[in-house]
């Protein structure tokens, strides 16, 4: 059977839905912000020890991974909300997922078994283990199964990856569909914030409990709800200004202090969570851009946010150790493993992830047509 003209979109709506879809720059450059406060976060614990909550960089610590999952949701909501009607266009969007993100993954995990096999610790491997992370199956089978650190977020990315294109398929006949898993999201998040992770105990004692993709779940949705709802609202710019300003003012200011866990149970968790998706919501309706300079620099720290996220630990074990063999000292090796990430987050963005995006989408296009014509024919 052939494919009929009334079957080929008009060019007035490839027109529009390109503008839908044009790049919001203000949340690449939020993105990339956050990856380098992972980085600055775990560069000074590492080199000072414990970093307490009452501290900015202590709360970005914890919470610049759920602004990933909150502009993550919002992200994928934006673009493929309604688009994803068939089982073809579900593997379209698996497809282009698995090429943006297992090939980065892949290059650092080899680097920490090789990293292992040469210090002599081979024999400490579990195989099962390796399978789990080669595969990015650990976030539905043991989400504490990861060997990089950082790691353990992505292999929530994978269930919420798994999880959202089968509930906007279902919301093509059952307009429920999202907002019964919004509202599941937000049940599960108050289940783990006030019944099962407790306040009397330190968070790395309970983050195999912490790391529980289902305990994320929340955010993630709560992104795409805003990517899928907020374009239904109109907010000027004043408006986004206050929100920007009075999220801000409460996730620095609300008063905590100690242990991480602090910020993760309790009303606590909701406060923090909420701040940080009040604050996406109003770079997304503000959209700031900047020109020259400013908007290379940060543009790049977005683009090459997975690059920064996943290398520097890897980047700092190489160069600190380096640094205190030398008599530098970790303070002067932390200083160039940011530097020196920086540097090699460029290179792999440029010639790692940008070709394996560009292939994954085209091998996604070939199988999103394969996929039509069997359903037409």
């Amino acid at each position: 059977m052939a494919i009929g003209k009334d079957k080929i979109p008009k060019k007035s709506t490839l027109i529009t839905l390109d503008i839908a879809l044009k790049r919001i720059e203000g949340l690449d450059y939020l993105r990339g912000l956050m990856a380098l406060s992972v980085m600055v976060y775990h560069y000074i614990s590492w080199g000072s020890g414990p970093i307490g909550s009452e501290y900015l960089i202590g709360k970005l610590g914890i919470y610049a991974v759920s602004m990933f999952y909150i502009l993550s949701g919002l992200s994928l909501g934006l673009v493929y909300y309604g688009r994803i009607t068939s089982a073809g266009d579900v593997g379209s969007f698996i497809i282009k997922r698995i090429f943006r993100i297992f090939p980065l993954f892949w290059l650092v995990l080899t680097a920490t078994m090789l990293a292992s096999i040469l210090g002599g610790k081979a024999g400490e491997l579990d195989l099962y283990k390796v399978f789990l992370n080669y595969s990015l199956l650990f976030g539905f089978v043991d989400p504490s199964a990861y060997f990089n650190i950082g790691a353990w977020s992505i292999g929530n990315e994978m269930v919420f990856y798994a999880i959202l294109p089968l509930v906007f398929l279902l919301s093509v006949r059952f307009v429920w569909a999202l907002p019964l898993t919004i509202l599941f999201s937000l049940l599960a998040g108050v289940y783990f914030a006030v019944y099962y992770l407790g306040s009397d105990r330190s968070l790395v004692e309970q983050w195999g409990t912490y790391i529980n993709p289902f305990n994320q779940l929340f955010l993630f949705m709560g992104g795409v709800a805003l990517g899928v709802y907020g374009k239904m609202i109109r907010v000027t710019g004043f408006v986004s200004i206050v929100i920007l300003l009075t999220s801000f003012l409460v996730f620095c200011f609300y008063p905590v202090a100690g242990d991480s866990i602090s910020i993760v149970t309790g009303v606590e968790r909701f406060i923090f969570s909420f701040s940080c998706m009040a604050f996406v919501a109003g770079i997304y309706f503000l959209n700031p851009s900047f020109k020259a300079a400013p908007a290379k620099v940060l543009g790049f720290f977005g683009s090459a946010c997975y690059s920064i996220y996943l290398l520097h630990p890897v980047v700092a074990k190489v160069v600190v150790g380096l640094a205190v063999k030398l008599g530098l000292g970790a303070a002067a090796g932390y200083t160039a493993s940011a530097l020196a990430t920086l540097a090699l987050s460029w290179l792999v963005f440029d010639y790692l992830e940008k070709p394996m995006m560009n292939a994954g989408k085209k091998v996604a296009s070939i199988f999103a047509r394969k996929s039509s014509v069997r359903a037409l024919t």
